[in-house]
C-alpha cells in the first residue's frame, strides 16, 4: 500500500518522472525500494515531504548541486545559506523596487508633459506628504541662484556630477540619480535669499525611503508655478522670476511661508524634447494664511 511507482509519484507531487529520475542520480532522493526482478522504482508517501522541501529550496534560487550539499552536510549549512540567499532576495528586491518607482515616475511625469500644465500661473494646491533624499550643495558656486542662466546651469551640472559621485561613495544605487531638485530653507525666502540649501530626488517607494533614511517632504497647502524652460527669451534665469512671483502672490493674498521651497524637476530627458540641462519644472512653496 506503501509503494508507489514513479509515474503514481510523479504525479501526486506534480513532477515529471524525468524529474523525478533526476533527483535520484543526483542523491537527492532515492528510491523507497527497487525491485530486483524488474528494476522498478517504487516511493513512499513518507518521501513527499522531501519533493516538497526541494520544490522550497529551488524557490529560494538554490540550486539542485547546492540542496545535495545541503542534504550531505549539517543544519549549520543550510542556515548560512539560507541567510545568504534572504539577504539577495532583499537586494533584488529593493533593485525592482527601485526600478518600479522609476517607471512610475517616468509615467507620471510624461502624462504631465502630454497634459500641457498651466504655465506661468500661480495655483494653490494641497501636496501630500513624500519622501526625498537630500543632499548639500557641493559646488559652491552653484548655491546661489544666478540671473545669468548660462554660467549658473554650468555650475549646477557640477554640483550634479558631484552629488552622483557622492551617492556611489555612499552606497546609494546610481538608478536613483534622476530630476534632481533644489531646495531653499524657509529663513532665507522670508529675506527673498536665494541661496540654496539642499538639492534633493523623491523617493515614492516606501521600502527604498526606509532603506535609505529619506527625510520626509511635508504635506499642506503650496502655491505652484509650472515652468516650460529654466530661462526666459533673454536667458534670465526663470526659477527667480517664479520664486518672486510666488512671494509676490503670498504677500497680496495673505499668505505667509510656512516651510522650505522645493523646485521639482517634471521633465528633463530627450524623451521630453529637451536637450542639455532644459527642463519643465514646478516651484513648490508651502503657505498658512497669515
Amino acid at each position: 500500500m506503501n509503494d508507489l511507482a514513479t509515474g503514481k509519484f510523479a504525479e501526486l507531487n506534480c513532477i515529471t518522472k524525468k524529474t523525478l529520475r533526476l533527483y535520484h542520480e543526483m542523491g537527492l532522493l532515492k528510491p523507497h525500494r527497487v525491485d530486483e526482478e524488474t528494476g522498478y522504482r517504487f516511493y513512499s508517501y513518507d518521501q513527499c515531504s522531501t519533493i516538497d522541501m526541494i520544490q522550497q529550496l529551488q524557490s529560494l534560487g538554490i540550486s539542485l548541486a547546492e540542496i545535495k550539499e545541503l542534504l550531505d552536510d549539517d543544519s549549520a549549512s543550510l542556515v548560512k545559506l539560507l541567510e545568504e540567499h534572504r539577504t539577495a532576495i532583499d537586494e533584488e528586491i529593493l533593485r525592482l523596487s527601485i526600478a518600479r518607482q522609476n517607471a512610475s515616475q517616468l509615467l507620471t511625469n510624461y502624462r504631465r508633459y502630454q497634459n500641457k500644465p498651466l504655465f506661468d500661473t500661480v495655483i494653490l494646491e494641497h501636496m501630500p506628504r513624500r519622501h526625498v533624499l537630500a543632499f548639500e550643495i557641493f559646488n559652491p558656486n552653484s548655491r546661489v541662484l544666478d540671473y545669468n542662466v548660462v554660467p549658473f546651469l554650468q555650475e549646477w551640472e557640477l554640483n550634479l556630477r558631484l552629488t552622483k559621485r557622492h551617492m556611489l561613495d555612499h552606497d546609494l544605487p546610481p538608478s536613483l540619480f534622476h530630476h534632481v531638485g533644489c531646495r531653499i530653507a524657509k529663513e532665507n525666502l522670508e529675506r527673498r535669499d536665494f541661496t540654496l540649501d539642499a538639492s534633493f530626488i523623491i523617493v515614492e517607494d516606501d521600502e527604498v525611503a526606509r532603506t535609505y533614511g529619506a527625510e520626509a517632504f511635508p504635506a499642506g497647502d503650496y502655491l505652484t508655478l509650472y515652468k516650460q524652460s529654466y530661462s526666459d527669451e533673454a536667458q534670465h534665469n526663470s526659477e527667480i522670476d517664479g520664486l518672486n512671483a510666488l512671494l509676490d502672490y503670498a504677500d497680496e493674498h495673505g499668505f505667509c511661508v510656512a516651510g522650505d521651497y522645493y523646485g521639482e524637476i517634471i521633465a528633463e530627458t530627450p524623451a521630453f524634447h529637451f536637450e542639455g540641462r532644459e527642463m519643465l519644472y514646478k516651484l513648490e512653496l508651502p503657505v498658512l494664511l497669515d
